[in-house]
């Protein structure tokens, strides 16, 4: 074989491992997304809430010890500030109404004030109060346009106590007391395709139907962790109806789990779908444009300092997880926005190291970015 043939095999060789050192880092981009800084918020935040508003920004809300809240705007990934609230809070609940308006309810310190925000005219107004004051409930919009809060805890002995269920009219601006459930506090609240509402805290978890105003319960959690109740956990509507639910803790456990099931509305059972590659806890779970869950950060358990940047999505198809990388930084306590791009903001939280709340923000641009394959929600 000729000297000058060798050198030519060698340079294509050459050429060949290079186009695959090349390639790799965006088969990675393209098989499981990534993570870029945003704009930072104007306040540092934790236990906020983000609201997508019908012209695709988010509101931000509560969580910075103050009255300030600020807008981000995705054309042009800035945050700026909007009207102040009526209150400080953290851990309320933020409801987008019927009309594009924005519930904002109870919270910490124990509150029944409640106020509404109004993309319009980018002010906040007072409006009913609650009955009870509510600390980390759930908010619900039903099909006839009101609000079901349900869940929050009350600062009144034994503590924690749960409030009882309440419902919002907008029409009126008024709250009033709606049918008594049991449940614990700290719950997560879906719709299901029939319009009933799946609230997961206690075991077994509860149901609400709006046509009759009344409450009952539903198959039992199957975990270990999950025999009396749980919280901090996080509860996702897939795109066929069912509901996953994911990590959490026991209130008497340090140790996030690493559990993971599957609500299926047709039967009202659970079943296990886990483990999580990661135990976690006060972290978010997020449904895709494709219909996977990108589930993000948290803590590895409520008496435990450490927080979590990882990652890692579940496909509703495999019935799977897999570790989609970290985030910039570590977080737990932070807020996860489906933007229409297709795109995660996630923003806020604490960590428990030198500086506490976080006031950075950032992008996950998901697999289907990269290769053009974005999907509509339905």
């Amino acid at each position: 074989m000729c000297r000058t043939h060798i050198w030519s095999m060698r340079r294509q060789r050459l050429s060949f491992l290079f186009a695959i050192l090349i390639a790799t880092p965006a088969s990675t981009a393209e098989l499981l997304g990534h993570f870029e800084p945003t704009g930072d918020m104007i306040r540092a935040r934790s236990g906020h809430t983000a609201t997508l508003l019908n012209d695709g920004r988010v509101l931000f809300a509560g969580g910075s010890g103050d009255r300030v809240a600020e807008i981000y705007d995705p054309s042009t990934r800035t945050f700026t500030r909007t009207g102040d609230m009526t209150a400080g809070r953290r851990g309320h609940s933020a409801t987008l109404l019927a009309d594009g308006r924005v519930l904002i309810a109870g919270g910490a310190p124990w509150s029944t004030s409640a106020e509404i925000y109004d993309p319009a005219t980018e002010r906040f107004a007072a409006t009913g109060d609650m009955l009870e004051d509510q600390f980390k409930q759930a908010a619900t919009l039903l099909p006839d346009g009101r609000v079901l809060i349900v869940g929050g805890e009350r600062y009144a002995p034994p503590f924690p106590t749960a409030a009882r269920p309440e419902l919002y009219d907008p029409a009126t601006g008024t709250f009033s007391f709606a049918a008594l459930h049991g449940g614990a506090v700290w719950p997560t609240a879906n719709v299901l395709p029939d319009g009933k509402i799946l609230i997961i805290a206690g075991n077994p978890p509860a149901l609400y139907d709006p046509a009759t105003a009344t409450f009952s319960f539903t198959g039992a959690m199957l975990e270990t962790g999950y025999l009396y109740e749980v919280e901090w956990h996080a509860a996702t509507s897939l795109r066929d109806g069912s509901v996953l639910l994911t990590g959490g803790n026991d209130d008497g456990t340090c140790g996030g789990f690493n559990y993971a099931e599957l609500y299926d509305p047709s039967s009202g059972q659970f079943r296990i779908v886990g483990p999580m590659t990661t135990a976690r806890d006060i972290h978010t779970a997020t449904l895709l444009q494709d219909g996977k869950v990108l589930i993000a950060g948290g803590g590895e358990g409520w008496c435990s300092t450490p927080t979590i940047s990882s990652t890692e999505l579940y496909d509703p198809e495999k019935r799977s997880f897999t570790a989609a990388g970290h985030m910039t930084r570590s977080r737990r306590e932070h807020t996860a926005t489906l933007l229409n791009d297709g795109s995660v903001l996630i923003a806020g939280g604490t960590f428990y190291e030198p500086g506490g709340t976080l006031q950075s923000a950032e992008l996950y641009v998901p697999a289907y970015a990269h290769t053009g394959r974005t999907r509509s929600r339905r």
